[in-house]
């Protein structure tokens, strides 16, 4: 299409051009007539086509460009950077202010060549700074790996690194299979995985932490939970949501649900929040049971992790929790019919097949889901953050 209108365009400029020419032969007032009435709005159009169509055919080159392609490949040393600096706490230790690279390995205790290396390979991928003076200092995308900031990444990135590339490169098993590709690469679920190495279950807490963080504000502005005298968060972490539900609703109490190993670290933070005095800690694991006795049931990036089968045995303990008229909330990510719709959607899809063999799900499939659960859907919220809140009723 860019080539034919490059064409076309390039034809009409032709033609204002062959008129232009024409008219310097003719009489004076023949000229101006011509000028302004043929050759300035044929050649404007013309040009305008040439460029439409240079700029599309301009786009589908650049998809298919070998040096684009080849940022993407190379893709592993930014995320090889970023991890390491997160690692070594480069961004706690830089957070008073810029220091050398001699000192910066003196309280490391690294080899200070290759560390300066290392943060000047930090600088290149837009993390550091590299002052006149040879000191290394942080940018704002670097402030994001310090740890104890609410919306800090340190977690993500040291997970990138020690978890999330290897189960990526294992993919080829998932595709072959159908099964997760963690389990392959590590011999055992993610899920076993963190409850051995705890350094790596506090990462991935401290991620869900601050993902949760940055999302609680746009749920709690799309949805009202003033009906619910007893909220439970299955799956709820460290209680990070649950902690801002309950903060905004002062009358409600709260039930944080999750393996033990889990929420050993919670009471901490609801304290710190003010609503552990409202909330029971509960451990243990959804596929035997859920606390019962609860209006709303809530479940946040939970189901997403599962295949149809598991899924529906936690949302059918979910359903027996619940009071008669008693809700469910699935706050998930919908699954988009197009790519281009919402592209990120489908990259989080791939990385529950890597991770942990569930998936995102399409309005429809939830629809399903729910239904054979005992749930009628009776509502899809889209919130600013991109989650989607998915209603369900207890069915009648």
């Amino acid at each position: 299409m860019g080539t034919f209108l490059q064409v076309v365009g390039s034809l009409l400029v032709l033609a204002s051009s062959a008129w232009l020419a024409a008219s310097l032969i003719a009489p004076g007032s023949v000229v101006i007539l011509e000028v302004t009435g043929l050759f300035l709005p044929t050649a404007l159009i013309g040009l305008t086509l040439v460029w439409l169509g240079r700029k599309q055919t301009g786009r589908r080159a650049g998809s298919d460009n070998p040096r684009t392609i080849h940022d993407l490949l190379d893709g592993y040393r930014s995320t090889a950077l970023l991890y390491l600096g997160a690692k070594l706490g480069i961004a706690d230790l830089l957070a008073d202010g810029p220091r050398s690279s001699a000192e910066l390995a003196g309280l490391i205790g690294a080899d200070v060549p290759s560390l300066h290396r290392v943060l000047r390979g930090l600088v290149a991928v837009g993390g550091c700074t590299e002052g006149r003076d040879g000191l290394f200092g942080l940018t704002r995308l670097g402030e994001s790996l310090q740890s104890g900031k609410p919306d800090s990444l340190r977690g993500f990135a040291i997970l990138c690194g020690e978890e999330f590339v290897s189960a990526w490169l294992g993919l080829a098993h998932s595709v072959m299979s159908g099964d997760a590709a963690f389990n392959h690469v590590f011999g055992m679920s993610q899920w076993e995985h963190r409850k051995r190495h705890q350094e790596l279950n506090y990462y991935f807490n401290d991620w869900l932490r601050s993902v949760t963080n940055g999302v609680a504000r746009d749920l709690l502005a799309a949805y009202d939970f003033s009906s619910f005298r007893t909220i439970a968060d299955v799956g709820g972490g460290q209680g990070a949501l649950l902690s801002a539900i309950l903060n905004a609703y002062p009358a409600a109490t709260g039930i944080l649900f999750d393996q033990a190993h889990v929420i050993d670290g919670a009471l901490p933070i609801m304290e710190a929040a003010g609503v552990a005095s409202r909330c029971r800690i509960v451990g243990g694991s959804f596929f035997d049971s859920v606390p019962g006795g609860i209006d709303a049931c809530v479940l946040k990036s939970v189901i997403h992790d599962w295949d149809d089968e598991r899924s529906l045995a936690i949302l059918k303990n979910c359903r027996k929790a619940l009071k008669k008229n008693g809700k469910l909330l699935l706050i998930e990510h919908i699954l988009p019919v197009r790519v281009e719709h919402h592209p990120h959607v489908i990259l989080i899809d791939l990385h529950m097949l890597a991770l942990t063999g569930g998936r995102e799900r399409t309005e429809g499939e939830y629809r399903t889901l729910f239904a054979t659960a005992g749930f009628k859907l009776e509502r899809v919220i889209r919130t600013q953050s991109g989650y989607s809140i998915i209603e369900g009723q207890v069915g009648r």
